[in-house]
């Protein structure tokens, strides 16, 4: 042991410091190096910690994704935002991780008597499947729109599913919207609206306490699917258009842009989505920060579930 009190000690437990944490060699290999046992490596590598050469530090993602939660609810009107880690190898995982963060909420917030509205999303999508509440509760759920497909790419909205699904989980009562959401002309619109079966689940956007939705960007990301079909959307981009909310399109402002084609589509009206108490916005992504960023600005959001990319970059749209 008086080897520990020599004056080269502290070089010694640097060199094999340096081996075994930088060059990522074994401490065998280290061993081998120097010409001394593993043993011994293993006692040098004890002390190198132990003298502060090394420092070991872990670091939690959560962590930071709490701080971003604080400082992005601080510079908003959000009552509760929720960042998760971005996994970057999967936007699936990291979609998969904020519908997780919404059923929780959703699980400990909703009580009996709630309406909930259901928008479109790919991120709404896995929502139900992740539900897990811990007892029914008498609640109402809708669609905030009619159904959409595109045979081109073979895609269809499916939003009436969502809503039995969710509804099932709690024990709930489910509405479904069957009905387009685009139609051929407004008179045709103005016509499945006078529908009994359609009023009678439309009327239910009026009594909203809960929305729970997607966010669509103009231009559309890559993956994303424009239900409303990409050719309505030059009208929108040339006034300004930065993303969607139920197929619903605002400015750079959060201001929701006016549109003849509205009287063709059959789904949740602007001023109505501005009532419901708790309206939450799922988003992934920081290609989404500019069509988040500018909803955020109306300040109609309640509640906020993203992922740490995101997080940073609206931050950045924001200042």
């Amino acid at each position: 042991m008086n080897e520990f009190n020599n004056s080269n000690l502290t070089a010694t437990l640097v060199q094999v410091a340096h081996m075994y944490y930088e060059q990522n060699l074994s401490q065998q290999e280290v061993a081998e190096t120097m010409g001394v046992s593993r043993s011994l490596i293993a006692l040098y590598l004890k002390k190198a910690r132990e003298q502060g050469i090394v420092k070991i530090e872990v670091n939690n993602p959560q962590d930071t994704c709490e701080d971003l939660a604080l400082i992005l609810q601080s510079k908003t009107s959000l009552s509760k935002v929720v960042v998760v880690p971005s996994s970057h190898n999967s936007a699936a995982l990291t979609r998969r991780a904020i519908a997780g963060a919404l059923a929780r909420h959703l699980e400990s917030t909703l009580k009996n008597g709630d309406c909930v509205g259901i928008g479109f999303g790919r991120t709404m999508a896995e929502v139900a499947d992740l539900l897990v509440p811990s007892k029914g509760r008498s609640i109402d759920v809708v669609p905030l729109m009619g159904e959409s497909s595109s045979g081109l790419i073979g895609t269809y909205s499916q939003v009436n599913l969502h809503v039995l699904k969710i509804a099932r989980t709690f024990n709930g009562t489910p509405h479904f919207l069957l009905a387009p959401l685009l139609v051929q002309s407004a008179k045709l619109h103005d016509l499945l609206m006078e529908d009994e079966v359609i009023q009678s689940v439309v009327e239910y956007w009026n009594r909203l306490t809960h929305i729970c939705t997607g966010i669509g960007t103009l231009p559309p990301i890559a993956g994303e699917i424009v239900y409303i079909g990409e050719e309505n959307l030059r009208v929108f981009q040339d006034a300004g258009g930065v993303g969607d909310i139920c197929s619903r399109y605002f400015d750079r402002h959060g201001r929701f842009i006016e549109n003849p084609l509205y009287q063709r589509l059959i789904g949740i009206q602007a001023e109505q989505l501005q009532k419901a108490a708790h309206f939450m916005v799922v988003a992934s992504g920081p290609e989404k920060a500019s069509a988040t960023a500018s909803l955020l600005r109306n300040k109609m959001i309640t509640e906020l579930f993203v992922d740490e990319d995101l997080a940073r970059a609206i931050l950045m749209e924001m200042r």
